[in-house]
């Protein structure tokens, strides 16, 4: 038996969030970009805002969470990866 698992590859926040990226700011806007964010930009990937965010936006991708709440818990886990680095 085949199954299709619809993914949400375009799926966009209403409101971007945005993260420093050096020099400037970058604009996350969906669960996909915000992965990417977490897997690639994070260099400390650890903590329960982490791994919420991290599981809440690939549920979304799947259309099994909505992305506003994948949204706040990027935020939160944003937050916390700013006050883990000001620690360093």
């Amino acid at each position: 038996m085949n199954s299709v698992i619809p993914i949400g590859f375009r799926l966009e926040w209403e409101f971007a969030v945005f993260v420093e990226d050096g020099l400037r700011d970058k604009a996350i806007t969906g669960p996909r970009a915000a992965l990417r964010c977490l897997h690639d930009d994070f260099r400390v990937q650890t903590g329960a805002p982490y791994r919420t965010a991290i599981a809440d936006c690939s549920s979304a991708l799947r259309y099994r969470c909505d992305a506003e709440i994948a949204r706040s818990s990027f935020i939160a886990a944003y937050a916390e990866y700013k006050v883990k680095l000001d620690r360093q």
